[in-house]
């Protein structure tokens, strides 16, 4: 009968502790869930914050455009501004 005890005590001590084992690793899993979670959500705002760089980048290339092409109106401005100086001072 002591045997029977001794088997059943040692029997209750390991499903204890295979209990205490599950519920740490269902803790364990829940936690990994939420790190999992949140690694998405960073992805996710990375991915946001990617595309607006990216249309950032775009606007400053069509404005850098705009720019050349004002910058090339300008050049040709003054240089028919020189042109038209120097007909006057030939004249004169």
């Amino acid at each position: 009968m002591d045997d029977l005890k001794q088997i059943v005590e040692s029997n209750a001590k390991a499903i204890a502790a295979l209990t205490s084992d599950i519920a740490e690793m269902k803790r364990d899993r829940n936690y990994m869930y939420g790190l999992m979670r949140d690694l998405t959500e960073k992805i996710g705002q990375l991915s946001s914050h990617q595309v607006r760089s990216y249309e950032l980048i775009e606007n400053l290339d069509e404005r850098q455009r705009q720019l050349a092409n004002q910058q090339q109106q300008l050049i040709e401005i003054q240089k028919s501004t020189n042109e038209t100086l120097n007909k006057l001072v030939d004249r004169a």
